[in-house]
């Protein structure tokens, strides 16, 4: 699957999210045996249960057996700027990252952006583990 439908499936993905705040959000993580898995954003009344799609697509993949994740589509439809991808998910991702791993993020205007999952995590002041 190319980036052009990581982010298209993603934006699929984001029709199902069930948001009481913020805006939808969908996506897709492909792992290295090929397989894709979605996930949508998920709010709820406590906001310190609310789930991003970034870890519902992660958790639906490990449950079907994958382990490294090579290429992420994150979709979110905003006014400004791109989707943001939380501190514990970059901490989940780099735990279970494929060399090179790099997230495709679009608002749905047309631009997809790629960013390294390192570059992600220096943003985020977040120090890169060595692979296990």
């Amino acid at each position: 699957m190319d980036d052009r439908n990581l982010v298209a499936v993603a934006e699929q993905a984001a029709a199902t999210s069930k948001v009481l705040r913020g805006p939808r959000e969908g996506a897709t993580v492909k792992f290295d045996d090929g397989r894709v898995f979605l996930g949508c954003r998920l709010e709820f009344a406590d906001p310190s249960l609310d789930l991003d799609a970034v870890s519902c697509a992660l958790a639906a993949g490990r449950v079907q057996g994958g382990r490294r994740v090579v290429r992420i589509g994150l979709y979110s439809p905003l006014p400004d700027g791109l989707p943001l991808v939380a501190p514990a998910t970059l901490r989940r991702l780099r735990e279970v990252a494929a060399p090179g791993l790099a997230l495709i993020l679009s608002s749905g205007a047309g631009t997809r952006v790629e960013r390294s999952l390192v570059e992600l995590l220096g943003s985020a002041g977040i120090a890169e583990l060595a692979a296990p």
